[in-house]
């Protein structure tokens, strides 16, 4: 059951694209966007949830858990700054954390998993970074921000989505760069007594 969750959450990535796209010629689709990204923010939370409850964690699931994590929060990215809602830079930011992340899982594996188990501040920053976004789905068309500068996205309009995703995604990224130097910090420090444990 918790496999089948994850599997969902690849699944919704190209519908939120696809009701995100249809958006611009109608608002209606907005809600719907959010919809399926609330149901894919739910489904991170309910596949690990399940699979510990019911003791069912697989080899499957260890791996396609975190992939389907950054296959879901990439795509909103790229859509979103696509979309000219998100700035270049807070898109690079989250993803070039993740990739690190993604990065460091095979080491991961040789390593003691409790000891490099997720920080708190990973989990702030996932939960600030989903409100961000959820407020960011809902930011109403025209979208003028520029490509690869600040130009055009509203960052003092209180009547508006955009700018409340946009302040706490700078939260959001705080802690989550945070979180990626605490991640690295450990792992470094794990492999490095490892190999000075077999000289």
């Amino acid at each position: 059951m918790a496999n089948f969750i994850t599997i969902l959450r690849i699944v919704a990535s190209p519908v939120f694209v696809l009701f995100m796209i249809r958006s611009n010629e109608n608002p209606a689709y907005r809600y719907l966007a959010l919809a399926v990204f609330i149901f894919g923010s739910l489904t991170d939370w309910a596949d690990g949830f399940i699979a510990r409850k019911t003791n069912t964690v697989t080899r499957f699931g260890i791996v396609a858990d975190p992939l389907a994590d950054r296959i879901f929060i990439g795509t909103a990215l790229v859509t979103l700054y696509a979309m000219r809602i998100l700035p270049f830079v807070f898109m690079v930011v989250v993803l070039g954390r993740d990739l690190i992340m993604a990065l460091g899982y095979p080491f991961i594996g040789k390593l003691d998993r409790d000891t490099v188990a997720v920080h708190w501040t990973g989990k702030v920053a996932t939960a600030i970074l989903f409100v961000a976004l959820t407020c960011l789905v809902l930011s109403s068309a025209p979208h003028d921000g520029a490509r690869f500068g600040f130009e055009g996205f509203k960052f003092s309009d209180v009547l508006e989505w955009q700018t409340y995703g946009l302040w706490l995604f700078v939260v959001g990224m705080f802690w989550s760069i945070v979180s990626g130097i605490i991640y690295v910090s450990r792992t470094v420090f794990l492999l490095y007594s490892g190999t000075r444990g077999r000289f």
